[in-house]
């Protein structure tokens, strides 16, 4: 799914101070018009489940268009209310945000052409040894610093990634598997039969629970308000039927849906995956 919030972090130097809550939210939606039209099922799936969510908890809020992460980031800094979504939940960022989910969970992986043989390293030589491209600002972006990525290469916008593998400038790609997906299918469509070479995960090094994230001081009451009712859609069917009508698989006896029905999940952030460091 092309949305930009499940890359992202809130970046570590944000300023605490913000103006008040004003008592009404503002969703941030996470899909632009573009993907909106784009003629895919899946767009709109987070934004639907949001304004969904906000509506049966009663809390008023409007609606505002996807605009640049980095921008979004500074309005959330500096106000309360904002909410951004689907977004990656990790102990660096805890307690910049507030909290509802988790609403979905990603598995990080390096991606590459397979003609390339990235895949015969281990991801601490990869680390070392690898031009890779990142979404700035992003949750992959501080995690891969964090771990001491020696040749990152910081871009703007994500869809930029793909054009630079292409091109030689980079070697790898941090970013989301259904995104990235997306951009080849995108690229192919364009290329009149010219088609791009296969690309492989090189990698899976972590994994990520994604969450509604509201910025700011606003009331702990509404938080729980949301959280309830995010589990009543978990648990009266709501929650899969949304993924249902967005053409998003709702097989029970997948892990990834087992995992998102299980309530005992609320508050899980992300794993680093066994074998990360062989």
């Amino acid at each position: 799914m092309a949305s930009h919030a499940d890359e992202t972090a809130a970046n570590p130097e944000m300023p605490v101070t913000r103006a008040p809550f004003d008592g009404q939210y503002i969703i941030h939606l996470s899909e632009n018009s573009r993907v909106r039209e784009s003629g895919r099922p899946e767009p709109g799936y987070f934004d639907s489940l949001a304004i969904e969510l906000f509506d049966k908890a009663g809390l008023d809020a409007r609606i505002v268009e996807q605009m640049p992460w980095k921008r979004l980031l500074e309005q959330a800094a500096h106000g309360s209310g904002h909410v951004l979504y689907p977004t990656t939940r990790s102990e660096e960022r805890e307690n910049k945000f507030k909290w509802v989910g988790p609403v979905s969970r990603t598995l990080w992986n390096l991606y590459g052409f397979a003609k390339d043989g990235w895949a015969d390293q281990g991801f601490e030589s990869l680390l070392v040894n690898a031009r890779i491209g990142v979404l700035m600002a992003s949750a992959r972006e501080a995690y891969l610093r964090e771990r001491g990525a020696e040749r990152l290469v910081v871009v703007p916008r994500e869809e930029l990634l793909l054009p630079m593998m292409q091109a030689g400038r980079i070697d790898l790609i941090a970013i989301g598997g259904n995104i990235l997906n997306h951009y080849v299918e995108e690229a192919n469509t364009k290329a009149n039969g010219a088609e791009i070479a296969d690309i492989d995960g090189v990698v899976p090094y972590r994994s990520c629970y994604l969450y509604i994230a509201i910025s700011g001081d606003v009331p702990d009451d509404d938080v729980s308000r949301l959280q309830a009712q995010l589990d009543q859609f978990k648990t009266d069917g709501f929650f899969l039927e949304n993924r249902q009508s967005h053409g998003l698989s709702t097989n029970p006896g997948s892990g990834f849906i087992r995992a998102m029905l299980n309530l005992g999940n609320n508050g899980v952030s992300c794993i680093d995956l066994a074998g990360v460091d062989n």
